[in-house]
């Protein structure tokens, strides 16, 4: 009897314990904003190297804005980060190859595209 009422208590305690570690990381999910940056390519020669070699640039101090910095000794900040990172260059990619065929197709207007990130 004794050892069953221990039993209880330990699985109890361990219920509170996993409850409040998911409540934990699912409140900090939500506390998470997207953000955003425009990134201007309307000075650039998009048909060119060094136009795209200065997009480039454009685009990974946005994804530094983005994204920010985080807690090297967090596991979890290192994953937001890592994931932010990650989806905001593959942003920035998909956006990068159509604005290249825009501009040699000669339909490329003046403006900026968005990189973004979680």
């Amino acid at each position: 009897m004794k050892h069953s009422i221990l039993s209880k208590g330990l699985f109890a305690a361990a219920a509170i314990a996993v409850t409040a570690t998911g409540f934990s990381a699912s409140a900090s999910a939500q506390n998470r904003t997207i953000t955003s940056v425009a990134v201007s390519y309307s000075d650039l020669d998009l048909t060119s190297e060094d136009g795209q070699e200065t997009l480039d640039g454009r685009i990974r101090g946005a994804v530094r804005k983005v994204c920010g910095s985080y807690d090297s000794k967090s596991l979890r900040d290192m994953a937001d980060h890592g994931g932010c990172v990650k989806e905001a260059k593959l942003s920035a990619k998909r956006a990068k190859v159509s604005l290249i065929a825009r501009a040699e197709a000669g339909t490329l207007g003046n403006g900026a595209m968005v990189v973004g990130g979680r």
